[in-house]
């Protein structure tokens, strides 16, 4: 339930108010009346619509009278931050224009990909036949763990002149490294994507390059291969497949969509420096204050 009251608490945050027109009136009289709070009206109808959709599961009364009892509080706050006039704040007006921005471009991207994603069950049946080969070993690898590419760099350097796990031990900053970056034996699935674009590549005994996942820089190498132990079977990853089919087919939608909107839409820089070409994408985690 702590959840699902975040989720609708967030949804109230941006849509609080909205129980009343343009000149103050409640909303159309055919929606049930829950309570009211000043000219503010919450009804059934209300409730419902802002909820998320994703997030349509039977609600005990319990879960009901704790979300209507949220909703009271945020318009009272609501009500007497009006009254206050925080509402013409600049950084406030900011803030607003920025969260339904993204709200509303989220819900875009939602729908679009919902009618875009569609995964049959012959290309999942594809997926496995053609990479069968993969599930049918287990691959034993080493990895050293760094948090720049500048200290990944000094590291490619340092593994010309020693060994893998003497490297490993001394600047992986991952927890195996005292076991010289000993990932033990991995299986298809259940691997960072990233490795697994490199590994099924590689050779017994051969070293990637620098490879880049949401947890830093990765060097890794490839110890060696064994048959798996248990033979898996179709139905055994069809969700797994299914889940990384859609993961590609939603990202390259999404590209696509924005690909398209950005072409007929009319972009125009007054500060040329601050085109895409003109600077460096920074990495997650800089630029925050």
């Amino acid at each position: 339930m702590a959840t699902r009251a975040i989720t609708f608490l967030f949804i109230i945050v941006l849509f609080v108010g909205c129980g009343r027109d343009e000149e103050g009136r409640s909303p159309a009289e055919d929606g049930r009346k829950i309570v009211r709070v000043g000219d503010a009206v919450l009804t059934v109808e209300t409730l419902e619509n802002l909820l998320p959709e994703v997030d349509r599961v039977p609600f005990t009364m319990n879960e009901k009278r704790f979300y209507v009892r949220r909703w009271i509080e945020t318009e009272i706050l609501y009500q007497e931050a009006l009254r206050r006039g925080l509402k013409g704040d600049p950084r406030i007006m900011a803030r607003l224009r920025s969260l339904e921005q993204g709200f509303l471009a989220d819900h875009l991207t939602f729908i679009e990909l919902r009618e875009r994603t569609a995964v049959t069950e012959e290309e999942i049946e594809d997926y496995f036949n053609a990479h069968e080969k993969e599930y049918l070993y287990e691959y034993r690898v080493r990895h050293i763990l760094v948090g720049t590419q500048e200290a990944a760099e000094n590291v490619m350097d340092l593994l010309e002149r020693n060994s893998f796990q003497w490297v490993a031990n001394r600047h992986s900053i991952d927890p195996v490294a005292r076991r010289g970056g000993d990932l033990g034996y991995l299986t298809k699935g259940n691997m960072i994507p990233e490795f697994e674009q490199v590994i099924f590549d590689m050779e017994p005994g051969e070293m990637s390059g620098i490879v880049k996942s949401g947890f830093g820089y990765h060097i890794i190498m490839l110890v060696g291969m064994r048959e798996s132990l248990v033979k898996v079977q179709y139905d055994e990853v069809r969700e797994q497949i299914l889940n990384m089919l859609l993961i590609e087919k939603r990202e390259k939608a999404f590209d696509e969509l924005t690909i398209s909107l950005r072409s007929i839409a009319e972009i125009e820089y007054y500060d040329t420096s601050y085109e895409p070409d003109s600077i460096q994408v920074p990495d997650e985690g800089e630029g925050k204050r």
